[in-house]
Parts: structure tokens; sequence; C-alpha cells
């Protein structure tokens, strides 16, 4: 009896515990919610606690995750991004860029760059999404190199877009990259990006596939390299100013084995015309000048003999010398047996075909203001200097100069028209700002 009841004592008090403890243990944790992502790139976005329920394994709730959701925190994509494609091409070394002051790649790297992004971008198609839904002409590519995976990657953007300055874009590249492309000036197939990615750390642009549009449809393709933050160097700078000397010269040497003599002096400033013609004038007024000149001859060192191709003034004047269709005409046709292109286009485009007709025309203007008495005269009095005569007469008509220099002697410059003035001012800032050793025979 004894035994019974302590028995039945140990039962209740193991009932009581048992009991307390239910009252007071903490609900299971829930597991957390699955992410599923809709419209494109994912963003994060805040996860609602999940109501806690009686059942011990209570379901996941679902989160729909949009592109135009702000996000404090980053989430967990469950749909996994493409693995990118081994690059054959080593890494660079990482430099301290006097111009941008951030890592750079050499001009050797930037040159392999392009020739390998311009190879695959003519390779791989546009993605067939992108095809499907715009017209062939509204999609281009933009190709960087991702310092982080040591590759190329590509985006691709809609001209309305990649036209669009001070436009910042987030969204994904080819390899799966969650980035953010900046305009920073919008023109053509010379438009400057800058391109970040998901840590805001700066890639570097190289070219872009820019589809040129002409009546209304697809008339040829653009690879062109613009002056995008991180190939501004010093070393590319270089390398474009000898670019343009070099075209400069053999022009001149092929005139001169024709039998058309072409003097020092006329071809120092024709080198200086060849950058002072492409210098945007807000620009000029507004921005630091070195600057601009290092963009110009940036631009000549990445894309060479394509530099300015593309490149059509309001009066027609197009390509490297901008020179119009009517001069290009009248120096072909007085100096025929140069044999310089039939077509204006293709001959603009040519550089040395370009600047053997520029060369010929700035001498030819020089030899008929060099034989009037009022030029003659002006000179002498130091009241006009050959380099303003020639860089006034080939942006303007040089015929007018000498009726300028008579009516407004040492004020002449006042009278010739506005845009040749600035012109004159952007010659002077070119001669102050990038020293040029002057050709001696």
């Amino acid at each position: 009896m004894k035994n019974k009841l302590v028995f039945s004592f140990l039962i209740a008090v193991i009932s009581v515990i048992s009991s307390f403890a239910q009252t007071f243990s903490p609900s299971p944790t829930p597991t957390r919610p699955r992410v599923i992502v809709v419209g494109g790139a994912p963003t994060a976005t805040p996860t609602p606690t999940p109501k806690i329920t009686s059942s011990p394994n209570p379901a996941p709730k679902i989160v729909i995750v949009t592109n135009n959701l702000p996000s404090p925190t980053p989430i967990t994509v469950s749909t996994p991004r493409p693995t990118p494609v081994a690059n054959s091409t080593p890494a660079p070394s990482i430099s301290n860029n006097p111009v941008q002051g951030s890592r750079y790649l050499s001009f050797g790297q930037i040159k392999n760059k392009i020739a390998e992004a311009k190879r695959l971008m003519q390779t791989r198609p546009m993605p067939i999404a992108l095809t499907d839904s715009f017209l062939s002409t509204d999609i281009l590519r933009v190709a960087f190199y991702d310092w982080k995976s040591s590759q190329i990657d590509f985006v691709a953007l809609t001209k309305t877009v990649f036209l669009a300055k001070g436009m910042e874009i987030p969204t994904y590249s080819t390899n799966g990259k969650n980035i953010t492309v900046r305009i920073l000036r919008a023109n053509g197939v010379n438009t400057a990006v800058s391109i970040f990615d998901e840590n805001n750390q700066p890639q570097t642009p190289l070219v872009v596939q820019y589809p040129i549009e002409r009546n209304g449809s697809l008339a040829e393709v653009a690879f062109y390299v613009s002056t995008h933050p991180g190939i501004v160097t010093p070393e590319v700078v270089n390398a474009g100013k000898l670019y343009v000397r070099n075209t400069i010269d053999i022009a001149r040497e092929k005139l001169r084995e024709k039998g058309f003599f072409i003097s020092p002096t006329v071809a120092d400033i024709a080198e200086r015309l060849a950058t002072v013609e492409h210098i945007d004038h807000p620009r000029f007024w507004n921005e630091y000048h070195p600057t601009l000149y290092n963009e110009i001859f940036t631009l000549f060192a990445l894309n060479e003999g394509n530099t300015y191709r593309f490149s059509v003034s309001r009066a027609g004047a197009g390509g490297m010398v901008q020179m119009i269709p009517s001069t290009y005409s009248m120096v072909r046709n007085r100096y025929s047996s140069v044999g310089l292109m039939p077509d204006f286009v293709e001959g603009m485009r040519n550089h040395v075909n370009a600047c053997q007709a520029m060369l010929l025309y700035m001498q030819m203007t020089w030899n008929d203001l060099a034989a009037n008495e009022t030029v003659a005269n002006a000179l002498n009095s130091g009241i006009a200097t050959q380099a303003d005569l020639m860089a006034a007469g080939y942006n303007s008509n040089p015929a007018r100069l000498p009726l300028y220099i008579r009516r407004g002697g040492a004020n002449w410059r006042t009278l010739i028209p506005k845009e040749t003035k600035i012109y004159l001012q952007i010659y002077a800032s070119l001669e102050k700002n990038v020293p040029m050793s002057p050709r001696v025979k």
C-alpha cells in the first residue's frame, strides 16, 4: 500500500512538470522564406517576418521582388547567375593612373583588350530577347574590362538611354554582373560612359558596338572607342600625338614624291588644326583645356584610321581635317596629278588622303596670302602672324583676310566671324598647353 502511494505521487509530479514545460517552451523557429525574382535584376527588399503558427513546421512565405522596390539589406537570390566564360588574356597589372587617380591598363593592354572585345562582339550576336523586342538599329553594346574577374564583359543598352547625358542605368552584364552605367557625354558613337560594379568599384569601358542607321535601315555597325574614364592616360595621349604627327608627315612625303612641296611651318600649323577642329566650343569655355586636348589625342590613339569617321559638322565638313565638299572638290581638281580619292566621304575617312588635301589647300592659301602686299606689311609690322592667318583662313574665307587687315589694322581680329575668333583662341590655348617640336625641313 505504501509503495502504491509513492508511485502515484511520482506520476503526479512528472505530469505537473511536463505541463509546466509545454507552457513556457518557445515555438519552433520558422524556416527562411524563399525569394523569387521577377522582372530582371534582383534588388534587396525588407522581408516580412513570417507569422508564427501552432504548426510545428510552418510553410515559408513567398516574397516577390521587382526592380523598382527599394532594399536596405542584400538578399539571397535563388536563381543562379550565368557562369562567366574563361578569358584567355592574362590579367594586367594594376598601376596608379596619373590622370584618373585609379588603376588602369597600359596602352598595349588597352589596344589588345579593344581588339579582343571587337572580335567577341563580331562572333557573339545580341541576346535574342533584346533583338525580338527592339529594332536592330535600337540596341548597342558596350564592352568593358572587369577588374575582379579579369575578363571582358558587355552591357546592352538602347540608344535612347545611351544618348541621354546624365542617365544612370542599373542593369546586368552579359556575364551576369550587377553593374551601373553612367552616361557622361552623349555624342553618338563617341558617347563616353563610366561603369561601376555592385560595390561601386569602377570598371574600364573599352569600345561601343553602335548600329548606324540611314533612311530607317541599318547602314553599318561602328566599333568606336570614346574617352571613357580609365583609358585617358599619359601613355595613350602621347600615342595619339604621335599618330597625328606621323599622318601629317606621311601625307607631306607623298606630296613631295609627286612634286609638291609643303613648307615645315604649314605642316606644323596643319598638325595643330587637326586638333583645333574637334574642340567643342561650350566645353572650351567651361572645362580644363588640357583635358579636352588629351581626349582628342586618346581618340586618335585608340581609333587610329577610324577616328572621326562618323563626324560631320553642320556645314558638311567631315573626318579628321573637317574639310567641306566644295573645298575638297576644288583641291582635287586643281591638283589632279596627286590622285586624291574621288569620293568625298571616303576621301575624308582616309586620313592620309585627307591630310594631303588639307596640306595642299593650306600651302595654296599661304602662297596667295604671302603674295598680298597688305598681308606682307602686317607680317612685317607684327600685327599678324602666319599661324593666326592660316588658322583664320582655314576656318573661314581666307580671301577676306586682307580686307580685315586694311579696315582694322592691328585690331583686324575683331572683324573676323565670331566662330573664327573662338577658333583662334583655341589655337592659342593649344600652343600654350601642348608643346610641339617644330619641323625644320
